[in-house]
């Protein structure tokens, strides 16, 4: 009888030990579909699965505040209409609105895929744009408001594929 016990505690602390090496990855509920039930239940136990809900919740917030940013950065850009129309200074403000809001956009998915090399490359050439844009002198006058319009329609361009491959990447 005694060793029918002992046998029962080392199964129970070899399950036990074995839930606290389990990690995240190899708790993944798609590629476990023919797991075992030990295998299940140590993921179970080692918080693995709650582990993994917080990470995906983690990240859809993030992707949440990337898709705020672009619908900003979106918004300010459908502005653009109003430059060859505006004053100066409504010029000047709407610039700086998009600068704005596109830049914030970029860093945040430059923040949230820092080491994808492709995605680093396009958001320095949204970044150039953009930076062509904010350099652009705004003065009165329809050259000028043609030439702010094109302008932004080159980052509006860089965005959009941004946006693209940034989505390939979910």
């Amino acid at each position: 009888m005694k060793h029918i016990y002992k046998a029962i505690t080392v199964l129970g602390l070899t399950a036990f030990l074995g839930a606290c090496t389990m990690d995240k990855a190899g708790c993944d509920p798609k590629a476990m579909r023919d797991a075992g039930l030990l295998t299940k239940m140590n993921c179970d136990f080692s918080g693995s699965y709650d582990a993994r809900s917080k990470d995906k919740e983690a990240q859809l917030a993030a992707e949440r505040q990337n898709n705020v940013l672009l619908r900003q950065a979106v918004a300010d850009m459908e502005k653009k209409n109003a430059l060859a129309t505006a004053d100066v200074a409504k010029r000047r403000a709407d610039v700086t609105n998009i600068t704005r809001s596109v830049g914030a956009y970029l860093r945040s998915v430059q923040s949230s895929n820092p080491s994808n090399q492709a995605l680093t490359e396009q958001i320095n050439v949204a970044r150039a744009r953009l930076d062509a844009l904010q350099k652009t002198p705004v003065t009165s006058g329809t050259t000028n408001a043609q030439e702010l319009q094109t302008r932004i329609q080159a980052v509006e361009v860089e965005v959009e594929k941004l946006r693209k491959q940034s989505a390939i990447l979910e």
